[in-house]
């Protein structure tokens, strides 16, 4: 239970507005302990800090941290806007991850709030004496983390929104699932045959329609645990299910166990990469297939796209499964010779007549033929026939 509490706590984390939420609340301790901190601070310090130099930085802070906020807002907005209409909209996703972005512009946000906040306090005569020593050490701890801030944007910007960049952090993401799902391919649970579930089971059916996004299996095991009941989910991670269509069939636990498999095996409306590593592989192979089109007409985007896919497929050969370690769940596996293959169709079809593709798209062939994993070289094969009709 601990894990899938701890994925929930870290999915809820990289939203923009908690992180804004949270360097906010940072700002206001920070004020709250220079009121404080200002019992500490030896007698005869007093004359060593006025206080309209402190007012002075506060007000350059309060000015400057409104405007550098906006004008980062409009930024991301645009990156944003660029990578969905030039690349693939599902690349969007990625960029809703991006940490360095929501830490950056929270700290900016948080800045100006600590600055404002600080402002209306001096006014009040809050801050006096010993505690504007306080306050000018803290409000300097403050201009430090926003010149870090600065530069880390200025660093960040010099590749947001680019090719290069998004096709790399869609790459990494993939591979890390990859990586994973290799580990667990029915993420601890029994892999599920289709064939060898009971007919008596109960069914359990999606009350809305959606992509399965995640699964949290250790609070499946541990509710079906409790009901000594034992759960077959029908759908990968991934997969669509409709509404009123049989997510999942149990072997008891009634009406508490079905709400607690929909719960646990979360529906919306977007994919995501955590453990999809299709979703991923789906993404490379829409660029690489926008880059092969006439009005792009650009084949070396496609060839590095196939080479990425490649990548992601053969460098995660040697991941060894672990036992099953959930052993009332029974989960459908990681087919990767299918992601691979839906992946790379497309790229290929696309540019089977396109002589500067032939080479490499025969040694990529050759490459996943080549491979022990029966799935990759299967998946070759049906490339190949797939291709020369």
């Amino acid at each position: 239970m601990l894990p899938s509490m701890l994925r929930r706590l870290h999915d809820f984390s990289r939203r923009l507005v908690v992180r804004v939420a949270l360097i906010t609340a940072l700002a206001f301790l920070a004020l709250a302990l220079s009121k404080v901190g200002a019992r500490v601070i030896p007698e005869g310090l007093d004359p060593l800090v006025g206080g309209e130099a402190v007012d002075n930085i506060l007000k350059i802070i309060a000015n400057s941290m409104l405007t550098v906020t906006t004008f980062s807002l409009t930024v991301m907005a645009a990156a944003h806007r660029m990578v969905a209409s030039s690349w693939t909209p599902r690349a969007h996703q990625m960029l809703l991850q991006d940490t360095v972005t929501h830490t950056v512009l929270a700290t900016f946000v948080g800045a100006y709030l600590y600055a404002l906040s600080a402002i209306i306090l001096r006014d009040l005569e809050v801050f006096q004496g010993r505690g504007l020593v306080v306050l000018f050490g803290m409000t300097v701890l403050v201009v430090a983390l926003i010149v870090i801030a600065i530069i880390r944007w200025i660093s960040h910007l010099e590749m947001l929104g680019s090719l290069i960049n998004t096709a790399q952090r869609i790459e990494d993401s993939t591979v890390q699932a990859m990586r994973m799902r290799m580990c667990h391919p029915a993420l601890g649970a029994h892999a599920l045959d289709p064939e060898k579930v009971p007919e008596e089971a109960e069914e359990v059916r999606a009350e809305r329609s959606g992509y399965l996004q995640q699964i949290y299996q250790d609070r499946l095991q541990a509710a079906a645990k409790d009901h000594e009941a034992e759960v077959w989910l029908l759908h990968p991670v991934g997969g669509f299910v409709h509404r009123g269509e049989v997510l999942a069939r149990i072997s008891g636990g009634g009406e508490a166990l079905a709400d607690k498999v929909r719960e646990n095996a979360a529906l919306g409306s977007l994919r995501n990469f955590d453990q999809d590593p299709g979703f991923g592989l789906t993404c490379l192979s829409e660029i690489g297939v926008r880059a092969l089109s006439p009005g792009v007409n650009d084949p070396g985007t496609a060839l590095d796209v196939l080479h990425r896919i490649l990548r992601i497929a053969l460098d995660t050969e040697g991941e060894a499964p672990e036992e099953v370690r959930l052993d009332r769940l029974y989960l459908p596996p990681l087919d990767r010779g299918a992601l691979v293959q839906e992946a790379l169709l497309p790229l290929m079809l696309d540019g089977a007549e396109r002589p500067e593709l032939a080479r490499p798209f025969a040694r990529a062939l050759e490459a996943l033929a080549g491979q022990q994993d029966a799935a990759l070289s299967d998946a070759a094969r049906q490339l190949e026939v797939a291709t020369r009709r």
